[in-house]
C-alpha cells in the first residue's frame, strides 16, 4: 500500500487540532510511536514522516501528510535526502521557502517548527544554518538537532531536541507571520 493510501485511510481516525511529525527516512521508524507513547503529551501526536521524501516532492504529500490532520502544531524534518544529492543550498532554500509558503496559507492558525537533518559534511552545515535564516524570516520555530554518534540515536535525539514544543501549549500562530511570507515571495 502507498504511504498516500496508508495516509489517507489513517487520517479518517484522527483528532484535530493535534502535533504532526513530518519529515523523512531518519523519522519513518515504527520507534517514534513507542517512544512518544511513553511521554505525558496531552495532544495527540501523528507521524506523517515518508521514507526517502525529497523537499522537492514533499508538495505532493502535503494533503495526506499534513492537511488532512487540521493540526495546531507541525514539526518539519525535511531535507534529510536532498542534503545527500545537493549541488545547490539556495535552489533547495526557494523549494523549502515555497513549501512553507503553501503551509502558512492553507493553515494560518498552525504553528510549524522547523528542525535541523542528520548529517555530517560541509553540505550538512551549511544546509541547516540556511534553514535556520529561512525558518527566522518566515515565522516558524527551529529547533537544532544535536550530533548523534550512531544512526539509532536520531529518534530518541530528535524527539527529546523538540521536546519543548511537543509540550508548548502556546499554539497560536498569527498572520503577521503568513504576511512575511507572502512578502518574501512576492519580493
Amino acid at each position: 500500500m502507498s504511504d498516500k493510501k496508508r495516509f489517507n485511510l489513517l487520517n479518517k481516525l484522527v483528532k484535530q487540532n493535534g502535533i504532526v511529525l513530518w519529515g523523512s527516512t531518519s523519522l519513518d521508524e515504527p520507534s517514534v510511536h513507542e517512544l512518544i507513547q511513553g511521554s505525558s503529551v496531552s495532544q495527540n501526536v501523528y507521524n506523517r514522516s515518508v521514507s526517502g521524501l525529497k523537499v522537492s516532492d514533499a508538495q505532493q504529500y502535503l494533503e495526506q501528510c499534513v492537511y488532512g490532520l487540521s493540526p495546531a502544531k507541525v514539526i518539519i524534518n525535511l531535507g534529510e535526502e536532498d542534503v545527500k544529492c545537493c549541488t545547490d543550498v539556495t535552489q533547495l532554500m526557494e523549494q523549502y521557502r515555497w513549501l512553507l509558503y503553501n503551509m502558512h496559507v492553507a493553515l494560518p492558525a498552525c504553528r510549524f517548527v522547523v528542525t535541523t537533518v542528520p548529517g555530517k559534511g560541509e553540505a550538512c552545515e551549511s544546509f541547516n544554518e540556511e534553514l535556520k535564516k529561512l525558518a527566522q524570516e518566515v515565522g516558524c520555530s527551529f529547533y537544532r538537532i544535536p550530533e548523534i554518534s550512531e544512526e539509532g540515536e536520531y529518534v530518541p535525539t530528535f524527539l527529546s531536541a523538540v521536546k519543548l514544543s511537543l509540550y508548548d501549549s502556546g499554539l497560536g500562530y498569527t498572520s503577521i507571520a503568513t504576511k512575511a511570507v507572502f512578502d518574501l515571495m512576492t519580493q
